[in-house]
This record gives C-alpha cells, structure tokens and sequence, in this order.
C-alpha cells in the first residue's frame, strides 16, 4: 500500500500530476536560481566563508570535519566557472546547491499532495526566510546541506511509493549512497539519517524483502558514499596548500579532525552551559515568526490538523510528527552555538524549514473521480483555492 492508503490521493497513479513533477522542479530551480544569482555578495562574504573558499582555492583542509565533499565540489566551480573572482564563483555554487534544495522540496511537496501550488509555496517559503536566503548566497556548506535534506526527503517519498521489490531496494541503495555522501559535508544531518534509515528498514522487514546480501548491498553504498573522506589524508600527505587545518596523515590524526573532537563530538561549541527548554522553545516561536510569520505559522499548524484520514497510516504519521518533532529538537541542539552566527543561523532556518513544508496540506486538492456529480463544483473551487496562498506570496 503506497503513501495514500487506498491510492486515491490527489498524487496516487502515474496521471499528469506525476509527470509535471519533474517539469515543475525545474521551473523552481530556475526562479530560485536566478533570485539568488542577482543577490549573491561579488566577494567575500562572513563566518567561514574565506577559510572554505581557501581551502577550496589550494586544496587543503578545512576545520573539523573537513567538509571534503564541498572542498572538491567548490575547487571544481573555481576551476569551470569562466567569470568572477574566487570569491563570487564559490558563493554562485552555493546560490544552486540552494535552488536545487527548493527544486527537491517541491518535487517532495507535489508527490506527497498533488499539489503545485503546495510545492510552489513551500518551496517559496522556505527558500526566501530571511536565513536561508542569506547562508544560500554566501561560500558556506549550510546550502549543500539544504540539498542533501531535500534529497533525502524525496528518496523517502519515492521509496514509500514505490509498489515493487525491484525498485524498493533500488531506491534504497540510492539513498544508502545519499545518506553516506551527505555525512562528507556537514555532520548535523545525521539527525535526519538516524531518524530514515531504521524506518527503511523496518519497511523492507515488514515486506519480507530485507536479507543479507541486500543489507550488504546497502552497507557498501553507505560506504562508498564516504569516499570523499580519502581526501583529508591525502591533502595533508601532499600538503600543497599554504593554509590548512590539522594532520590526518595518522589514523589518530583523522579520527581526532573526523569527529571533531577538538569541538567535542557530540557538541556544537567548546564548553557551553545549555539554556532550559522553555527558553529554548520560547526562542524558536519567536525566531519562526521572525523567518516565516505568524500567518504561516498559523498555516502550518492548521495543515498538520487537517491531514486527510486516508494518511493515517503509520508511515504517514512518522512523516507527520517527524518535521514537528525536529522543529523544536533542532534548534535545542543548534543554538547553544551563540558563538558561531553561522551555526546558530542554521539551526534557526532548520527548525522553521519543516513546517513550512507541511504547508502542502494546507492547499492540496482533494480530486476524486469515484466522487459524484453533484461535488464536481466543489471540487473545482476547491482546486481554484489550492492557488491562493502561492499567489499571495
């Protein structure tokens, strides 16, 4: 049984609404593009922004945990781009990766619901908070991250739809892989691995199709999704860049620069006294309605009551509450980074990020062809009104 129970959800079937997906993201990949292409700073922007592009420029290694995947990817946009200064040519990579993240969210929205106008406006909302719009133009590794949340998100819609074997565990090596690579950037994104991968496999197990050479199929995409790490030791052993972090030409010397324990591991800052959660929570309404608004706040709130019955299965649910769930973790997690303005201004637009994704219940359709006539009409101004609140933003 896929996402919507019965199949009678405005995405079920493979009609116009599925092939409009792919057209729909590219649309909102270009607008979003170009939105960030005629606002990205033409030199050097804040935080870490000139360590990263340095060690991008020479090939070193930047702070813990060496983000080796953006390193690469950013020294190939230095090398192909023909125009701007290394600065700029950083800070445009940067501007796509965002654009691609919008161009996933709303592919994830529009599978999930049907829905363009519930994908055009998560897409908006979330891509022009003040946040994202700031770390999306600027040389840091928040976009890519962005990224590889909304892939991580549209392989999980796809794999819950997905109706046979064959493409359950395709799909699922493809993530595996995903998941793998995305830990190559930034560690904060194991929040949303821990939570996908048990539920992969407990679908795979509930479908009698999780066996061992599947499981190893799986571990060796995980695997080979961290290749990238190969470059730490690598860059340090030739040691060509005049700039760069640490030693990990030793076991001991990656392991201390992999887990970031000159940070501490498991924290985001040195030493730091943590604030209680009503003060926590209390500072993430406050910093919602600072990204986002109280009217969208509002939205949000009121598209998680109005979930259809036909989603309550319990994947659905998990879908559900998940984002919630997140919204207010994440920013426990994050702000204790009051130090580090980039890490805080992450941590704030990941908490608002999810619910103006569940926007989509908010303006979904609910087109049935099993209904009668007599509600054509209300169906009709019922898909008219699913266009409201993307037009008004």
């Amino acid at each position: 049984m896929g996402l919507h129970g019965d199949g009678g959800g405005p995405a079920a079937g493979a009609g116009p609404w599925r092939s409009g997906g792919l057209c729909g993201s590219v649309a909102v990949f270009a607008a979003v593009a170009a939105v960030f292409t005629l606002t990205l700073p033409r030199s050097l922007p804040g935080g870490d922004s000139g360590e990263l592009i340095t060690a991008a420029h020479e090939l070193g290694v930047a702070h813990p945990p060496g983000y080796p995947l953006f390193t690469l990817v950013a020294n190939l946009a230095i090398t192909l781009f023909p125009f701007g200064s290394v600065a700029y040519r950083v800070n445009l990579l940067c501007g796509l990766f965002g654009a691609v993240a919008a161009s996933l969210l709303f592919f994830t929205v529009f599978r999930l619901s049907g829905s363009r106008a519930g994908g055009i406006l998560a897409a908006g909302v979330f891509s022009f908070s003040r946040l994202t719009w700031q770390w999306s133009i600027a040389a840091e590794v928040f976009s890519l991250n962005n990224l590889f949340v909304g892939l991580l998100m549209a392989l999980t819609v796809r794999f819950e739809e997905a109706t046979a074997a064959k493409e359950r565990s395709k799909i699922a090596a493809i993530g595996a892989f995903s998941c793998g690579l995305s830990l190559c950037n930034q560690h904060t994104i194991v929040l949303y691995v821990l939570c996908i991968i048990p539920w992969i496999l407990f679908r795979l197990l509930k479908e009698k199709e999780l066996t061992l050479s599947l499981l190893l199929k799986l571990a060796l995409a995980f695997s080979a999704g961290l290749l990238p790490y190969v470059y730490l030791p690598v860059s340090s052993y030739l040691s060509h860049a005049r700039w760069t972090w640490g030693d990990q030409t030793t076991l001991r010397g990656f392991l201390t620069h992999f887990l970031r324990e000159e940070y501490g591991t498991f924290s985001l800052a040195k030493s730091e006294v943590g604030s209680s959660a009503s003060t926590v929570l209390l500072s993430q309404i406050i910093n919602m309605k600072t990204e986002l608004s109280f009217n969208i706040q509002a939205l949000a709130v009121w598209a998680n009551v109005c979930l259809p019955r036909k989603w309550s299965d319990s994947g659905c649910r998990a879908m559900r509450w998940w984002p919630f769930s997140l919204a207010l973790v994440w920013p426990r997690l994050c702000l204790r980074r009051a130090e580090c303005s980039a890490g805080m201004g992450f941590g704030t637009w990941s908490g608002c990020q999810r619910p103006s994704s569940l926007l989509i219940k908010c303006t979904q359709t609910t087109g049935n062809s099993t209904r009668p006539p007599y509600e054509a009409w209300d169906l009709h101004l019922r898909h008219c009104r699913s266009w409201d609140c993307s037009v008004s933003f």
